[in-house]
């Protein structure tokens, strides 16, 4: 056997993806063959120590959890986290920063859809206690508890907490790179992160108070993690990414776990992005619910004072700023949730 084949961060997507290890496999820990202590959480599920540090807390800056998967179709991100746990394992990459690397939800992975029972980007911040049991509100659960953990640091040392979670989106964006960023009143988001993510190619970032049960919100206002998730274009499958629109995000994300500053670019050039917060949110409520948008409508797309963009009941919703644009559009979601998102310049 090879030291590849021994290696558990180079099967990470594989082990998933070809169901070479059960869920409830024993979890298991041990020394990487290039010298990275690694722990099996759950499924998918890795936390990584550098092996500089013989797995003591001593030099780390962060607690991180770089996070894909939660919906199964987003391979993009799936892939650019399986291509730096290939590079650690082969040692063209030095990890320096104590990591939780998580594939959310391996199920739906394998049936290549974006999520089988519920949402899991919906289940977290105990959501899923309002849900019948099912295999996504384990894993939320799951996933709660491990990073519950994780954060709990090692020896008692508290280090700054980051947590990026990787999707891509439905439909067309007019910025096709874009982060939402949750912030609370006691965790507001700063202007050096903010301008980290410009530095990883991010085109715009979305500003929002708003409590949530998306996986970022739940490390913001749990943790107070420096949180974000991003989008990264439209959604292919397996092997039809063109990987080539995410060197930016993969760069950054490599200099940040190699212990550089994420947005430290080789250029040196610095870039803004447009920066937007959520001014309101347009929710269905009932089955008579309807969305005056066309189904192809991109991400951020603007409308002007007075426009009539929903309709539920006796129920509009009117855009009231001189500009609005309307973000992750869905007619078709549940009634109680949200249908879209409408932002302003922050």
């Amino acid at each position: 056997m090879t030291a590849a084949d021994r290696s558990p961060l180079r099967r990470w997507l594989s082990d998933v993806r070809d169901s070479h290890e059960s869920p409830d496999a024993p979890h298991g820990e041990g020394i990487d063959p290039c010298g990275v202590r690694w722990r099996r959480h759950a499924e998918g599920v890795l936390e990584l120590t550098p092996a500089a540090t013989g797995g003591t807390t001593h030099g780390h800056r962060f607690d991180a959890i770089l996070s894909c998967g939660i919906h199964g179709d987003e391979t993009a991100p799936i892939e650019i986290v399986d291509g730096i746990l290939r590079d650690i394992a082969d040692a063209r990459l030095t990890l320096r920063e104590r990591v939780l690397v998580v594939l959310g939800n391996p199920d739906a992975v394998r049936a290549g859809k974006r999520y089988l029972e519920y949402d899991l980007n919906r289940l977290f911040q105990g959501a899923h206690a309002t849900r019948a049991e099912s295999p996504a509100v384990q894993r939320a659960r799951e996933l709660e508890v491990i990073v519950g953990q994780f954060f709990s640091g090692v020896g008692g040392v508290r280090r700054k907490r980051r947590h990026v979670d990787m999707h891509t989106a439905i439909r067309a964006s007019l910025f096709p790179r874009f982060a939402v960023v949750p912030g609370t009143a006691q965790h507001v988001p700063d202007d050096a992160w903010l301008d980290t993510l410009a530095a990883a190619d991010i085109d715009a970032v979305m500003l929002t108070e708003q409590p949530s049960v998306t996986f970022s919100y739940y490390t913001c206002a749990r943790f107070g993690a420096e949180s974000c998730t991003l989008e990264l274009g439209k959604v292919a499958p397996f092997g039809q990414n063109r990987l080539a629109d995410f060197v930016g995000i993969d760069a950054a994300l490599r200099r940040w776990l190699s212990g550089d500053e994420m947005g430290a670019r080789d250029s040196g050039q610095t870039r803004q992005a447009r920066r937007f917060r959520v001014a309101a949110e347009i929710v269905r409520h009932t089955d008579a619910f309807v969305l005056d948008v066309p189904a192809d409508t991109p991400n951020f797309t603007p409308y002007p004072a007075g426009t009539v963009l929903a309709r539920d009941g006796e129920n509009t919703y009117i855009v009231s700023h001189p500009e609005e644009r309307i973000v992750f559009p869905n007619p078709n979601v549940a009634n109680g949730l949200r249908a879209g998102v409408m932002v302003v310049p922050a």
